[in-house]
């Protein structure tokens, strides 16, 4: 019986580092969604949570496993106690000779045991709270972006979005955006294009505020994002990246991570609209089933569909999209497509586009050249024009990029 308990509590042990260490490893890789749902805190307080439940099972697993070896040392030091006591006090009699003396305080080295076996087990405890210390001052860390004292919460009527001679530069790196002004009316979506490194991610990453521009100001419904207490901005403010990041959990868990009080038939219908909802009844435990870490145990098609229900149910104002490049069938590519007509629809958008079929139908389309516009207007408009845009529509390998032939295409946010 007593082995099996031991044995039962290790099993704990594990469980819990395991859990500890997905929790960390999703902190982590998972920073661009947590800080664009505002859940620093929570997912902070959930590794905290993991770490004390972790931190209490190796304590209770040690006193038990332990006892048995301090029991029996503890018991053979008392053993050589007497036999010392009762050596010299014989051989103080004369009945028992030197050598022999000798040989019984030789023993006493033993009586130091438990008292080594305790000082391993406080080194070891002082280790991991030492470790515990370390990750809570990673944790402890400040941002650099903040908050201002004097933060506001406004009442916004209308959330267009206004980019007003911006520029940006990482670190010390030679400005990544020079002079970008563009906005985004309410409820329009706008689309961004240009070639790799022209800037189109540094831009989406400046509304939720990830990065401050150095010069210029960006601003929502008048207001300059700096003035905004931060956890409203990112309330309003829903992603869907090409990359998506799935957390360690349930399929339930990760569709409700920007709104964890939801109810379940709100879960369910942001699934149905997002066209996960049929998958997701056929998994081995319908919206209980664990998806891995990073979601490993779905598809592309089926994770960007789980990506785009969390979105949905987060229902804010205004939605960065980057549309995502990777091949899937015809069927999932239009369940897809499908999801994200109804997902921009009367929201304001931004979009990084990579098909054709959705620049032609955004409201405007933002041409970006090496941090800089270069073009501003709606399709036709640019194609008439004969510059930069239209090159890149005839160029032959963009056009194979954008899948011209067969795509569904994605409709305006106002349709």
């Amino acid at each position: 019986r007593y082995t099996r308990e031991v044995r039962r509590m290790w099993r704990q042990v594990r469980a819990g580092i395991s859990d500890l260490v997905a929790q960390v490893q999703d902190s982590f890789s998972g920073i661009t969604e947590i800080k664009s749902f505002g859940k620093e805190k929570a997912q902070a307080a959930h590794v905290a949570s993991s770490a004390a439940d972790y931190r209490d099972k190796i304590c209770e697993a040690n006193k038990v496993s332990l006892l048995p070896s301090a029991v029996v040392e503890f018991s053979g030091g008392v053993g050589v106690i007497v036999a010392v006591w009762t050596g010299g006090s014989l051989a103080l009699a004369g009945t028992l000779n030197v050598a022999d003396l000798f040989v019984f305080i030789a023993y006493l080295a033993y009586i130091y045991q438990p008292f080594l076996k305790l000082a391993d087990i406080s080194d070891t405890l002082h280790r991991a709270g030492a470790s515990q210390e370390r990750i809570f001052e990673l944790l402890a860390v400040q941002p650099e972006i903040s908050s201002p004292p004097d933060a506001v919460k406004p009442q916004i009527s209308r959330w267009d979005v206004a980019f007003n001679d911006v520029s940006f530069g990482y670190q010390s790196e030679e400005a990544v955006l020079n002079g970008i002004d563009f906005e985004i009316g309410a409820g329009e979506m706008v689309a961004l294009v240009g070639a790799t490194g022209a800037g189109k991610t540094t831009v989406s990453r400046l509304i939720p505020r990830f990065y401050d521009p150095q010069d210029g100001q960006v601003c929502i419904g008048g207001h300059d994002l700096r003035s905004l207490d931060l956890e409203f901005l990112r309330a309003n403010v829903a992603s869907v990246m090409q990359d998506v990041f799935l957390f360690h959990g349930t399929v339930h868990q990760n569709i409700a991570f920007g709104r964890p009080e939801a109810t379940v038939d709100e879960i369910v219908q942001a699934a149905q609209a997002s066209n996960a909802h049929e998958f997701v009844v056929d998994l081995p435990d319908g919206y209980n089933t664990i998806i891995g870490e990073r979601g490993v145990l779905l598809s592309g098609g089926q994770k960007q569909r789980i990506s785009i229900a969390r979105a949905l149910l987060k229902d804010a104002p205004i939605l960065i999209l980057d549309e995502a490049t990777s091949s899937v069938d015809t069927e999932t590519e239009w369940l897809i497509q499908q999801a994200l007509n109804r997902l921009t629809r009367n929201r304001t958008t931004l979009v990084i586009a990579h098909r054709l079929s959705t620049i032609r139908h955004a409201d405007k389309i933002v041409v970006l050249d090496s941090g800089r516009i270069v073009e501003t207007g709606a399709h036709d408009e640019l194609m008439a024009g004969g510059g930069r845009y239209a090159q890149m529509v005839e160029t032959q390998s963009m056009a194979r990029s954008w899948q011209l032939s067969g795509q569904p295409e994605l409709q305006p946010a106002g349709d």
